[in-house]
C-alpha cells in the first residue's frame, strides 16, 4: 500500500510548513517505508520506537491523513459562561449597579468589571466577542423619559386621518429651528492613522440660528437664518412659506417650544386664515421630519469644520440644502418614524 501512496506522501512532505514539523516528520518516515526501508531502519533513524511507526502506517492506511489532532488544552479564560454574562450586561447597560462611575459599557469597563471577577480579559479580547455576538459600537440616540408613548401613537393616528381628509389645495410642511456655531464639532470620518484629527480653530465661537420647513412629499425645503430665535424670527419665516405657496392652505407640524405658542405668532395665525398650525407631542424630536434634515446636515456639513464668521456659515448652510437632490430630502425626511407607530 505504501508503495503506491509514494507520490501522495512526498507531494504532501514538500508542502508541510516548518510550523508542522511533526506532520513532515510522519510523512517522511512513511515516504522512506514506501521506498524500501524496514521499519527498524525508519525507527532507528528518527529516534522513534518501532510501534510508534507501526501506528503511524495504521492511521495512513485508514484515514489518509498524519495532522496533529486537536488537544483539549487549557480551558479558554473567557467561556460560554462569561459569555452569557457579558451579553446580560451590554443588554441590561447599566454599570452604575456594579459600582462603575459611568453611564455606557465601554471594553475598558467591562474588563475592569471582568477584573473584578478573577478573570483576566484583554480588551481587544472583548472587543472581538462583542463583534462575533454581533453586538454594535453605535452613538446612542436619546429616548425622552419624559416622552408619553400613549401621546404618540394618538397623534400619529390623528395625522394619518388628517392626510386622508386634508383637502387638496393643502401644503403639508415640518418646521423646526437649529442652533449652528462657527467653531467645529467632532463628528465621524475614515482615516489611516490611529486617530482622527482635525485642525479646528476656536477663535469665532459665533452661533447662528436657522429656520426651516420641509416638505416630505417633494423634498422641498425652505431655510432662513437669524441671530436670535425669538418670534419675530419665526414670523419672517411664516412670511416666507406663505409667499411661496399663495394660493394655497399650509399646515405646519412643529414641536411646543415656547416661541411657537407665543402670543405674537397665535395672532399671525388668526389674521391668516390660510395657515393652519399643529404640534408634536411632547418631547417627540424624532417624529419631527425636519430634525432629521438636521441631524443630517450636522454630519454632513458641519462637523469636523470650523467657519470664519456669521455670514460664511449661512452661506455654506443655504449652498449645501440648495444642492442636496429632492430624492435624497424626501428619503432623510420621511414619514415613517410617524407610521410605525400605527
Amino acid at each position: 500500500m505504501l508503495k503506491e501512496d509514494g507520490r501522495t506522501l512526498r507531494k504532501l512532505a514538500h508542502e508541510c510548513t516548518s510550523k508542522k514539523a511533526r506532520e513532515r516528520e510522519r510523512l517522511k518516515a512513511l515516504l522512506a517505508l514506501s521506498k524500501g526501508r524496514s521499519v527498524s531502519e525508519v525507527a532507528d533513524f528518527f529516534d522513534i520506537d518501532e510501534a510508534t511507526v507501526y501506528r503511524w502506517v495504521e492511521r495512513w492506511n485508514e484515514e489518509r491523513d498524519l495532522k496533529d489532532k486537536p488537544r483539549d488544552g487549557r480551558p479558554p479564560v473567557f467561556g460560554d459562561k462569561e459569555t452569557r454574562e457579558l451579553h446580560r450586561l451590554i443588554e441590561e447597560n447599566n454599570p452604575k449597579k456594579y459600582g462603575l462611575k459611568v453611564s455606557m459599557w465601554t471594553c475598558a469597563e467591562l474588563r475592569d468589571y471582568f477584573l473584578r471577577k478573577g478573570i483576566d480579559v484583554s480588551v481587544e479580547t472583548l472587543r472581538r466577542k462583542l463583534v462575533e455576538m454581533k453586538a454594535h459600537y453605535v452613538k446612542a440616540t436619546l429616548v425622552y423619559a419624559e416622552a408619553d408613548s400613549a401621546k404618540q401613537k394618538e397623534f400619529a393616528k390623528r395625522f394619518a386621518k388628517d392626510m386622508r381628509i386634508k383637502p387638496r389645495n393643502t401644503v403639508v410642511l415640518f418646521q423646526d429651528e437649529m442652533s449652528a456655531k462657527c467653531s467645529a464639532r467632532p463628528g465621524y470620518g475614515w482615516t489611516f492613522k490611529k486617530r482622527l484629527v482635525v485642525e479646528a480653530p476656536q477663535k469665532n465661537r459665533a452661533r447662528l440660528n436657522c429656520f426651516g420647513a420641509v416638505n416630505s412629499a417633494t423634498g422641498e425645503i425652505l431655510e432662513m437664518t437669524s441671530k436670535n430665535a425669538k418670534s419675530d424670527s419665526v414670523l419672517l419665516l411664516l412670511r416666507k412659506i406663505l409667499k411661496k405657496y399663495p394660493a394655497q392652505k399650509v399646515w405646519i407640524y412643529w414641536d411646543n417650544g415656547p416661541v411657537h405658542k407665543s402670543k405674537k405668532v397665535k395672532k399671525f395665525a388668526q389674521q391668516n386664515p390660510r395657515l393652519t398650525l399643529k404640534h408634536f407631542p411632547p418631547y417627540s424630536p424624532q417624529l419631527n421630519p425636519k430634525e432629521q434634515w438636521h441631524n443630517y446636515i450636522r454630519k454632513k456639513l458641519l462637523n469636523n469644520r470650523s467657519f470664519k464668521s456669521v455670514r460664511s456659515l449661512a452661506m455654506n448652510i443655504a449652498w449645501f440644502t440648495k444642492r442636496t437632490p429632492p430624492p435624497i430630502i424626501q428619503s432623510i425626511c420621511s414619514l415613517k418614524p410617524i407610521y410605525n407607530l400605527l
